[in-house]
């Protein structure tokens, strides 16, 4: 496996035979015994729980003021419990991010039970888990304070003491690899457009019934199931409430390690973007004896190299000329008109394709656009509440752009593999999301 990092982008490489070979020998195991699954998603929702503990105790933390000595047991204590996340959560990743084996599942015994007219609906209230994330909640929220603010009489001051305690809350539900936060400017706005707007409001509480519905509806569904595939519909759910729930974690962490990073930052005159580049464990170490030079080099292009339990670590020319290698041999692709990935949120679309690959294009994308990236993480999700549709190279049902598609009510085509090297900006393309399938209807 690779994992490269350049100005802010991540990327990841396997060899795709072993990584669908391992998926598919742990589907087998899970399969006869879910519990080994249910297992692993309990440490990550500990691990989850953990750091959505520090959002209240460490809200008023002034990180200036406390000493390094403190200031680096923040850090450590913030990142310890991130690595959880990232290390159980590959493993979850293995059944659904690239090789989606028990979504697959699923869709198979809905079309068994069921009939195949029904797999795309079903599946999509299979698919919905309970967990509501944090966005979800601040919608519901953010519903009850426009009823709030309507009815106040001394309006400026009430309105401004409710919306700092809402932005408090949910300043860091959006926040990316590098941010930004929501401000309160962000929420007023949307507040003022929503009393002048009663259907946004009206939007939320259908959300909200639909929510109910899909519960009671799910329940029903997975009683059609023998006892076994009960269990597997069953780990599904936990699967993406456990993916919702770490998604929001990292979010958190994000939000409170650029604080901490700052602050590190300005005690030892470096950048927070040469303090992102560098793995959470360095910290301490950089802390002693900062070294602008080599973080340089690592913020411009690192690359790890995992083989034989090893890790190696290749920074500037030497880790270009390794992924060159890797470059050099992976597949090309073949052109084609017709991609075909899984459904992550049902419905159709029809507009011009938008690839947007790194931060640096997210200027580029217009309302109505269908968004085409390799991966999205909660800095995608302002362009995502604009597109008319979405599409990703790399993904499964529990992957980001699937809940916040879901959220959205977006259609949504995940794990193409091919998207970007295939669409190209100003496309005409058409999304059928139920059956999986985008087509280029006319080249730019």
């Amino acid at each position: 496996m690779a994992v490269t990092y350049s100005r802010g982008t991540m990327s990841f490489c396997v060899i795709r035979e072993e990584y669908e070979g391992h998926g598919r020998k742990f589907f087998e195991k899970v399969k006869l015994k879910p519990e080994i699954m249910l297992g692993i998603l309990e440490k990550v929702n500990a691990a989850a729980e953990k750091i959505f503990s520090f959002e209240k105790k460490w809200r008023n933390v002034d990180f200036a003021k406390v000493s390094d000595k403190e200031l680096l047991k923040y850090q450590r204590e913030l990142f310890r419990w991130d690595e959880i996340l990232w290390r159980k959560g590959q493993i979850q990743n293995l059944l659904e991010m690239h090789n989606n084996y028990l979504s697959a599942y699923i869709r198979e015994l809905i079309r068994k039970t069921f009939g195949k007219k029904y797999e795309a609906e079903y599946f999509q209230i299979l698919s919905a888990g309970e967990y509501k994330s944090r966005a979800e909640r601040q919608d519901e929220d953010f519903a009850e304070l426009v009823k709030r603010i309507k009815k106040v009489k001394n309006v400026s001051k009430k309105f401004d003491d409710l919306l700092n305690r809402h932005t408090e809350k949910y300043a860091w539900m959006l926040y990316g690899w590098t941010g930004p936060a929501l401000d309160i400017e962000y929420f007023r706005g949307n507040i003022l457009a929503a009393i002048k707007n009663q259907k946004l409001i009206a939007e939320i509480g259908k959300i909200k019934s639909e929510h109910k519905s899909n519960k009671k509806r799910r329940k029903e569904l997975i009683g059609k199931f023998s006892d076994s595939d009960k269990k597997s519909a069953y780990l599904l759910k936990k699967l993406l409430e456990a993916k919702a729930k770490r998604v929001d974690a990292h979010s958190l962490t994000y939000f409170f390690g650029d604080k901490i990073y700052t602050e590190i930052g300005r005690r030892k005159f470096l950048s927070i973007s040469q303090l992102r580049a560098a793995p959470p464990e360095e910290i301490p170490q950089i802390f002693k004896k900062p070294d602008p030079h080599r973080l340089n080099d690592e913020y411009e292009y690192v690359m790890y190299w995992y083989e034989n339990g090893k890790v190696k670590k290749l920074t500037g020319k030497n880790g270009r000329k390794k992924f060159q290698y890797i470059a050099d041999r992976l597949p090309k692709v073949k052109p084609t008109n017709v991609i075909k990935g899984e459904m992550a949120y049902m419905g159709k679309a029809k507009g011009m394709a938008r690839v947007i690959l790194s931060k640096d294009d997210f200027g580029k994308f217009e309302k109505g656009e269908i968004l085409v990236t390799r991966m999205t993480d909660p800095s995608y999700v302002p362009l995502m509440k604009i597109s008319k549709a979405i599409i990703t190279d790399i993904g499964g049902i529990t992957c980001h752009a699937a809940i916040v598609s879901r959220e959205l009510k977006k259609p949504c085509v995940i794990g193409t593999k091919i998207g970007t090297k295939v669409l190209k900006d100003g496309d005409l393309a058409e999304v059928d999301a139920d059956r999986g399938i985008v087509r280029v209807i006319k080249k730019a």
